[in-house]
C-alpha cells in the first residue's frame, strides 16, 4: 500500500502533493481524466492520453472537431 497523504482540502479540492506529481512526472498544469467507482470507493486519476477515437492508437493523428483519429482509421473510414 502506498503512503497516505492528506490530499482533500477545506473546498474539497483534490491536492496532489509535490512528491506524488515528481514521482509520476506531471507537471502543475498537466490535463488528467477523473473516473469515479462508487462500488470500490475509489477515484482513479490518470494523465490524459491524446488517443485514437476509434481505436486507441496514440501516434498518427490527426485532429478533426476536437477529436482525433489515426490515419489507419481515417482511410477506413473515407472508404464507407
Amino acid at each position: 500500500m502506498g503512503r497516505k497523504f492528506d490530499i482533500i482540502d477545506e473546498s474539497g479540492r483534490i491536492v496532489l502533493p509535490a512528491e506524488v506529481r515528481k514521482s509520476m512526472k506531471w507537471d502543475a498544469n498537466i490535463k488528467a481524466e477523473i473516473w469515479i467507482n462508487p462500488q470500490q470507493n475509489e477515484i482513479v486519476i490518470r494523465k490524459h492520453i491524446v488517443a485514437c477515437v476509434c481505436c486507441g492508437k496514440i501516434k498518427d493523428l490527426k485532429a478533426f472537431d476536437k477529436k482525433h483519429i489515426c490515419e489507419v482509421c481515417q482511410k477506413k473510414i473515407a472508404k464507407i
